[in-house]
This record gives structure tokens, sequence and C-alpha cells, in this order.
């Protein structure tokens, strides 16, 4: 069931679209391997919360 309001749901849409943004700008970048696992990291967990305002509880 979701409990997020549409304000909260766009938020988190904001936010996982902004994290993998930032994870594909970081293709260009010389970062250590530890700065990218922590960009893709966050990209990750940013669509899961993404995706769990989404949820309606329905298959």
């Amino acid at each position: 069931m979701n409990y997020y309001s549409p304000a909260a749901q766009e938020r988190a849409k904001d936010a996982a679209y902004d994290a993998v943004e930032k994870v594909l700008a970081s293709m260009f970048e010389l970062l250590s391997r530890q700065a990218l696992t922590a960009r893709w990291d966050q990209a990750v967990e940013a669509m899961a919360k993404h995706l769990e305002a989404q949820d309606t509880g329905t298959e």
C-alpha cells in the first residue's frame, strides 16, 4: 500500500533521477572505484525509494 503523498512521490522521483544523472556524469570524471561505487549505491537506494513511493499494493 502506498502511504506517500503525491508531493513525496515527486520528491522521491526527483531524487532518483538526480542520483542516476550523477552516476552518468561520473563516467566522464576521474573518480576512484570507491567514489563511483558510493554514487551508484546512492542511485540504487534513491530508485528503490522512488519505486516504493509509486507502489499501489497491486500487481
